[in-house]
């Protein structure tokens, strides 16, 4: 009796100990809560008003908090994925998340130069995680955020921890569930990303095939009664004309065409808006782009049906 008592005090201060150390050894949350952000956001329910759909400038450039402030009574997705593409697999899944009794529904695509090319036709994080076996999203949807407390570390790890040494370049990102990465880089660098988008379309460019699928698919949710928003995410000057010149983006071709389509495309003015590496917008104009975004498709739903 006396052998079983005290193994039950040994387990009682050994989980005291590690609730204790818990709260002050290094967490991994770009494994833990970022895994459990992409589950969560792929086997969203069909329970929305508003679908955002693009790469990572709509996932990290919209806050669907913001927009349901300025929408009331609407619930807001941002599907927005790294790397995202607008092709018939993204809109299949999109349309899957608007609500099946919502009177209004709307589907916001967010057409950047990478997503209407080739190279994005892979899919590759959506799919990736859509494919997970039924236990490993399981696993990171409920106990994702329980891990994440008693997070795996090195030696190396907790040594850098506790010298609190701060890196040359800090990277920040804020997992929400409704899909948004509040996110920036510390120092910001506005031309950082530009050599990876040189080497992205010297090999890829604007699709016309894809831009054709899109087209097809604006119809197609018009007949459905959903209304299509497309827009051009801001970036900066330098950015948007590479995407121009090497990627062969021509937003008033696209934009004619989609309100032909019978969308509605919002012009944005990217001087207005500042970015953190010249592709991905600080937070202050990630706010102002959800706002002007929610203004826009208030006010489209408040014209009158033709």
């Amino acid at each position: 009796m006396k052998k079983n008592f005290n193994i039950v005090i040994t387990l009682i201060i050994a989980s005291v100990l590690i609730a204790t150390l818990s709260l002050f050894m290094p967490k991994d949350k770009e494994k833990y809560l970022r895994d459990q952000f992409w589950v969560k956001k792929t086997f969203a329910p069909s329970v929305y008003d508003v679908v955002l759909m693009g790469d990572s400038r709509i996932e990290r450039g919209v806050s669907p908090e913001i927009m349901e402030k300025i929408l009331p009574g609407m619930n807001v997705l941002n599907f927005g994925y790294s790397n995202g593409g607008l092709n018939p697999t993204m809109y299949e899944a999109a349309e899957k998340k608007l609500s099946k009794t919502g009177k209004k529904k709307v589907i916001i695509l967010g057409v950047t130069a990478n997503c209407i090319t080739p190279y994005t036709l892979k899919n590759e994080q959506f799919l990736q995680v859509k494919k997970l076996p039924r236990e490993d999203v399981i696993e990171r949807m409920y106990l994702n955020r329980i891990l994440y407390q008693f997070s795996a570390t090195t030696p190396e790890g907790l040594w850098n921890y506790f010298k609190n040494e701060k890196p040359a370049t800090v990277s920040i990102n804020e997992y929400y569930d409704n899909g948004y990465v509040k996110s920036g880089r510390i120092p910001i660098d506005t031309m950082y990303a530009i050599p990876s988008y040189i080497d992205d379309y010297t090999n890829y460019k604007v699709d016309e095939q894809i831009i054709a699928d899109m087209v097809s698919q604006i119809k197609q949710w018009n007949e459905k009664g959903i209304v299509v928003v497309g827009f051009r995410p801001p970036v900066t000057v330098p950015m948007k004309t590479l995407e121009d010149t090497m990627g062969f983006y021509n937003e008033a071709a696209i934009s004619a065409r989609f309100n032909e389509a019978g969308g509605h495309w919002i012009h944005l003015n990217s001087t207005e808006y500042k970015t953190y590496d010249g592709s991905h917008l600080d937070l202050a104009s990630a706010m102002k782009l959800s706002e002007v975004l929610a203004h826009q498709v208030s006010g489209i739903l408040a014209q009158p049906e033709k």
